[in-house]
Formats: structure tokens, C-alpha cells, sequence
């Protein structure tokens, strides 16, 4: 076999090695950490706090949004929907809570708290060199986008 068909040959091999690990990395099943691991269709109780004081309390029954506790259908359904999308936020980057440094990150106390069903969502400050938000979550802070932030500040009225 001469040189140059045995170079083909081998640009060949390498050409079907580089496809292969191409097609690989795009199709690489690896899941996406969420910061509560729910799905908003399963949240059916919402309640948002600003520092202690209680902003509002949700429940949902037979796929509506009430108001608690007047009872009263939530007309703003968009803002609940972008408060449930909290919960499906991909973790940029988690580590454990530290208690002594929860302050460091705007944690002690959070500026905003957001339970969605069991689970609450304490906002912090954001990290001056990503411009991302610490999250506290259990046991384990977040690093998320800030995307929404702003929508626990507009309750809409009851």
C-alpha cells in the first residue's frame, strides 16, 4: 500500500473519530440541575415574603390560582406562572450553605422568600463577578440568573 493511501486512510479514521465525538457531545443525556427538582404543575401552594412580612399566599385547586386567605381567583395568572418557573431554574453552580457566611452572600436574611409547596427559595445578593443570584435552597446555595427576580416585587392585588 502506498504512502499517500494509507494517509488517506488514516485521515479517514480520524474524520469518523471527530464525527463520532461531535455527535456525542450534542446528544450527551447529562441532566440539568434544578434548584428545587419540582415541575410547576406539581406546586399547588405559593406563599412570597418580603424580609418577615408576608406578601401573598396561593393555593391552586382543580387548576386555578386562589388567593389565601380571601378565597378570591388569582386574575394575574402570568405572575404566577413566572413565580412557578422559580422552580425549574437551572444551578449554575451550588455549593453547600455555610451559616457563617450567609450574610456574604445577602442570605442573612434574604431580601425575598418564595415557598413553592414545601420547599422555600431564599434570595440573596448578586455576585459582583458574574452578575448572577445566590439562591438558598435547603442545604445547598445556587447560583442562578436573574431573569425574574423582579417579579417578586409586583404582587399583583387580590
Amino acid at each position: 500500500m502506498s504512502p499517500v493511501i494509507r494517509a488517506n486512510w488514516l485521515l479517514a479514521g480520524l474524520i469518523l473519530l471527530l464525527t463520532g465525538w461531535i455527535w456525542l457531545d450534542r446528544h450527551d443525556t447529562a441532566q440539568v440541575h434544578t434548584v428545587t427538582g419540582l415541575h410547576p404543575a406539581q406546586i399547588i401552594h405559593v406563599q412570597l415574603w418580603k424580609g418577615d412580612e408576608p406578601l401573598a399566599e396561593l393555593v391552586r385547586k382543580n387548576g386555578q390560582w386562589y388567593w389565601q386567605p380571601e378565597g378570591k381567583a388569582v386574575e394575574a395568572r402570568d405572575w404566577v406562572n413566572r413565580l412557578l418557573h422559580f422552580a425549574e431554574l437551572p444551578s449554575l453552580h451550588r455549593f453547600p450553605v455555610d451559616e457563617a457566611r450567609l450574610e456574604e452572600f445577602g442570605l442573612k436574611p434574604p431580601r425575598y422568600r418564595l415557598q413553592l409547596n414545601d420547599q422555600v427559595l431564599e434570595f440573596g445578593i448578586l455576585d459582583p463577578a458574574s452578575s448572577l443570584r445566590y439562591l438558598r435552597v435547603g442545604k445547598t446555595i445556587h447560583l442562578i440568573t436573574d431573569s425574574y427576580t423582579h417579579e417578586l416585587a409586583r404582587v399583583p392585588n387580590a
